[in-house]
């Protein structure tokens, strides 16, 4: 959307925008003419600064105008948050099923997403120091120990 090398380029991503926003129920009309104000609007912005080449920055790019171009931004929003696939999904759900057992049903909502997220993140959460945790606790709780009679 950002540099069409060609009306061919262009058309294909006019395409595309139009069948994901086909999916989300956008306003196909409304679409059209805001795809033809922001390609006006990047052309005009070639001269002073580099234009934007990913839907991340495309999206950064559109930030401030959101009132103006709702559909478009609504859309690259939806996009930069759509997984490419579901694999990282399934792989959260797995490490649930495993947290979350019978045994241990009773846990509260934020001590079972501080577990998922170091379970889904075992790489870095292999990667912490756990003497800095163990002796920021002990700073913050005092003697915890029990006392054996």
């Amino acid at each position: 959307m950002s540099q069409c090398y060609g009306q061919v380029a262009c058309n294909s991503t006019e395409e595309a925008v139009l069948l994901l926003a086909e999916a989300y129920d956008s306003n196909i009309q409304d679409l059209k003419n805001e795809l033809h104000q922001t390609r006006r609007v990047l052309d005009r912005q070639r001269g002073k600064k580099e234009s934007p080449t990913t839907l991340m920055e495309v999206t950064q790019f559109l930030d401030p105008y959101q009132d103006v171009f709702y559909e478009l931004f609504r859309l690259c929003k939806i996009a930069v948050v759509l997984p490419v696939s579901s694999a990282s999904c399934e792989r959260s759900f797995s490490s649930l099923r495993l947290i979350k057992t019978y045994l241990r049903s009773t846990m509260t909502e934020k001590r079972l997403s501080s577990l998922a997220v170091l379970s889904i993140e075992s790489k870095r959460t292999r990667a912490l120091d756990l003497d800095k945790f163990v002796k920021r606790f002990a700073e913050q709780h005092g003697n915890r120990r029990i006392q054996l009679l």
